[in-house]
């Protein structure tokens, strides 16, 4: 437990649209109206998002670096080279041979003493105290203790995208926050203090994702092969995704733990994974955000693409 804590510590502290025909949409083989495709698109991006008001939409604009511990040799490469080939396909980089990690993967025997161990160990680091980027400490003990096969924790941090430096919320003279590093010492945060072009509407700051934490239960996740598994890791380490939803209602990875039969990252899953790498998120307003991504999903992702589609076709017939 002392070799996976020191990994997890090391590598976290380094680190609305008009309105149309009812006309039929075809999506992994499912039809479905307009207004049904709307609706479900709805339902999934509200479902996936994280509920905690602190924290806007987020995704990576550094290099990802992925380690996975406690797996055979083979089943790790994989997981390694799966979740860099869907990163790539979106737009996110992968680190060098080397690089420090900022997704870790524990494949772990007893998941809750395991994550328990790393909460306790390592709070400050999970929580860390910086606006913008900070959870509610009720969502950590989620983290800690559930009956998930698994489960995973972000964090993030408030980004000028001009010079890419670290931005947070002053405290008379001092930036709020601080720095654990390890063996009793704290640091107070010395991030820069940025000025940004801002409007009424939206904010000039980005929210970058810095880290994320993935434990597998082992146990539970008997019978999933490992390239479902890679799938659904590589989904939930590209996006900071609601832990608590129910995901059995849409054809996606995320259904895994209900539907075995999900074979790895559907049509759905990449649209949206798409759409969050495409879209301009900087609203301030998180609800604001999530409409944009409702949009773009159901209009960019899937809408014209299937006409795009359709046409081909049609000329084909004619020609």
């Amino acid at each position: 437990m002392m070799f996976v804590a020191s990994i997890v510590a090391a590598s976290l502290l380094l680190s609305s649209a008009p309105q149309e025909a009812e006309t039929p949409v075809a999506v992994d083989d499912v039809v479905v109206s307009a207004r049904q495709l709307d609706e479900q698109v709805t339902g999934f991006v509200r479902d996936i998002t994280v509920p905690d008001s602190n924290l806007n939409v987020a995704r990576w604009h550094r290099k990802m670096c992925v380690s996975v511990v406690n797996m055979q040799n083979d089943a790790a490469q994989y997981i390694i080279d799966r979740v860099a080939q869907v990163a790539l396909d979106v737009g996110v980089k992968s680190g060098d041979p080397g690089c420090s990690a900022n997704v870790i993967v524990i494949a772990a025997a007893d998941a809750n003493e395991t994550t328990r161990e790393i909460v306790d160990r390592y709070r400050r680091t999970l929580l860390p105290d910086v606006s913008g980027a900070r959870r509610s400490r009720q969502a950590l003990e989620r983290f800690a203790v559930n009956d998930l096969p698994v489960r995973w924790w972000h964090t993030s941090m408030l980004i000028d995208p001009d010079t890419g430096r670290s931005a947070a919320r002053r405290w008379g003279d001092h930036i709020t926050g601080w720095y654990s590093g390890g063996g009793g010492v704290e640091l107070p945060l010395d991030f820069p203090v940025v000025e940004v072009n801002s409007t009424y509407l939206r904010t000039g700051l980005r929210t970058d994702l810095t880290s994320a934490l993935i434990i597998l239960d082992m146990e539970k996740l008997s019978g999933i092969s490992v390239p479902q598994i890679a799938d659904y890791i590589a989904m939930i380490a590209l996006t900071r995704v609601n832990m608590d939803a129910d995901y059995s209602g849409y054809h996606s990875v995320l259904s895994l733990s209900s539907d075995k039969d999900i074979s790895g990252l559907t049509e759905w899953d990449m649209a949206y994974l798409k759409t969050l790498y495409s879209a301009d998120i900087t609203q301030k307003n998180k609800s604001h955000q999530m409409t944009e991504l409702r949009f773009l999903m159901a209009e960019w992702q899937i809408r014209r693409p299937l006409r795009r589609q359709e046409q081909l076709e049609v000329n084909k017939i004619h020609n």
